[in-house]
């Protein structure tokens, strides 16, 4: 059943419409034809939210080379492309394009004729022995199974943001929340974006197309990587070692500093140095930021710990997010038999959650998958998986696919 209400019962109901909701659709459907299948999001739509937060932060290429997609096959986005005359980037690896990946997803819904999402919120998820009571702001729904596609997380927003919250509109903006597409000229303002991940530079280049004097401040130095997980992570080199360690703390510690935090590919950093010899950035590496004051204009000026000071008109925070299935609150009635281990799901090699009828994927999932579980490697892994688990069928064609190693991206 599609449009605005809920069947009363589904064999799979898919929490998410993003990337990693659209993954475990289409496998399923692909292993399964004639499954039932629910998709929930307080969005509605495929990837509205993945849409929305590409446009306000004006970002026209992924970072996931060509063959990391929802869909089965790693030789199906490049296909589409090819095939269609998609936009290409002609970078590196041959990044996809925002235009070519939305196209591409688009056709792998229609291909597939997957359920339109619902725009609900899932309030609770009772298990009842014999499958689970989903109860929403649409009704009630029966699944056999859920599989939890969201990502539930919470901001990492550093102390010393906390005397200048709520002082003045638009004086500091999570990073996120900033709209590149509602900010006219920033001439004369004094833009501060704290972070060293790809966002942050995102938000930094947006700031100085629009005229700001922009400061980028890293607590760290700026780490230049292709990609934010080594490719080692997708395959045997690495993964082989991690899947040995039973420890479930030692693994998750291992993928945690795996990722390290954030990183720029080359190609962003070439345009961020040349933002820089123009004077329109300023970047400041390893540096900590001690403290902030309110300024008698309603500036505010961050206290380095080098004793200078930074004046800012606008403070964007891009200090990323920490994995949360606490944020799920619908999940809270399972959690008393889910195994948690700080706060982190510890899943099973299936990707489900302790006796409940619940499969995770995303970041949930680092502890079977490894520190790539969140991005579109881990869709594509954990999609198979589940529809595997789910159904008995292992779809051919999928494997853990490698990166292309033409810097020429042909």
């Amino acid at each position: 059943m599609t449009g605005p209400g809920l069947p009363a019962h589904t064999d799979v109901c898919i929490l998410g419409a993003g990337p990693h909701g659209l993954a475990a659709a289409h496998h399923l459907r692909c292993a399964d034809p004639g499954l039932a299948i629910t998709v929930i999001d307080p969005a509605g739509g495929w990837l509205t939210s993945w849409h929305e937060q590409f446009a306000r932060a004006e970002i026209t290429t992924l970072r996931s080379p060509v063959v990391h997609h929802p869909a089965h096959d790693p030789s199906a986005l490049a296909q589409f492309v090819h095939q269609t005359g998609a936009p290409r980037s002609r970078l590196p690896y041959d990044l996809p394009t925002t235009e070519a990946f939305t196209r591409f997803c688009q056709s792998v819904v229609a291909d597939g004729a997957l359920p339109e999402p619902t725009p609900a919120r899932v309030a609770s998820v009772r298990n009842l022995g014999d499958g689970l009571e989903l109860a929403s702001d649409a009704g009630a729904l029966r699944a056999d199974h859920l599989v939890v596609a969201t990502n539930p997380h919470r901001r990492v927003i550093p102390e010393w943001t906390f005397p200048l919250l709520g002082r003045r509109a638009g004086l500091v903006t999570y990073g996120l929340d900033v709209d590149l597409r509602r900010i006219g000229s920033l001439q004369r303002q004094r833009v501060v974006v704290v972070g060293g991940g790809l966002t942050a530079a995102h938000l930094a280049c947006g700031a100085a197309a629009r005229g700001a004097d922009v400061e980028l401040i890293a607590r760290r130095r700026l780490r230049v990587k292709n990609f934010d997980t080594d490719p080692g992570w997708l395959g045997p080199k690495f993964l082989d070692g991690f899947n040995a360690v039973a420890d479930a703390a030692e693994r998750l510690a291992i993928a945690r500093a795996a990722r390290g935090g954030g990183s720029i590919p080359p190609w962003m950093h070439d345009r961020l140095r040349a933002l820089s010899i123009t004077d329109q950035l300023t970047i400041r590496e390893a540096v900590t930021i001690e403290g902030a004051t309110i300024d008698i204009d309603g500036a505010s000026s961050l206290h380095l710990e080098t004793d200078e000071r930074v004046r800012a008109d606008h403070v964007w925070i891009a200090t990323g997010t920490e994995c949360d299935i606490g944020a799920l609150r619908c999940l809270d009635s399972l959690a008393p038999d889910a195994p948690l281990l700080n706060g982190k799901p510890l899943v099973d090699p299936s990707l489900r959650l302790g006796p409940h009828p619940v499969y995770l994927m995303g970041r949930l999932a680092t502890a079977a998958l490894g520190p790539a579980a969140g991005n579109l490697w881990g869709a594509q892994r954990a999609a198979h998986r589940i529809a595997e688990a789910l159904t008995g069928v292992h779809l051919r064609g999928q494997s853990i696919a490698t990166i292309p190693v033409d810097d020429a991206g042909t």
